[in-house]
C-alpha cells in the first residue's frame, strides 16, 4: 500500500488522506482506499492522479 497525507500550511489537520493498495482493502475511516487489480494501474493513478481524477 501506498498512503499520502496533505495538510494545507498552518494546518494541523489534514485535508486529504488517500490509500492506494493491491487488491481489496478494508474500508480506513477518515481516508479514501483505491484499490487497484495491478501494481501497474497502482502507480500510474499514484503518480498522475490529479491528471486522472482520482484525487
Amino acid at each position: 500500500a501506498i498512503a499520502a497525507v496533505a495538510l494545507r500550511q498552518g494546518s494541523r489537520e489534514p485535508f486529504l488522506r488517500v490509500v492506494f493498495t493491491l487488491l481489496s482493502c478494508a474500508p480506513l475511516r477518515g481516508a479514501t482506499v483505491r484499490s487497484f487489480q495491478t501494481e501497474k494501474e497502482l502507480l500510474q493513478v499514484r503518480f498522475g492522479g490529479e491528471k486522472n481524477g482520482i484525487l
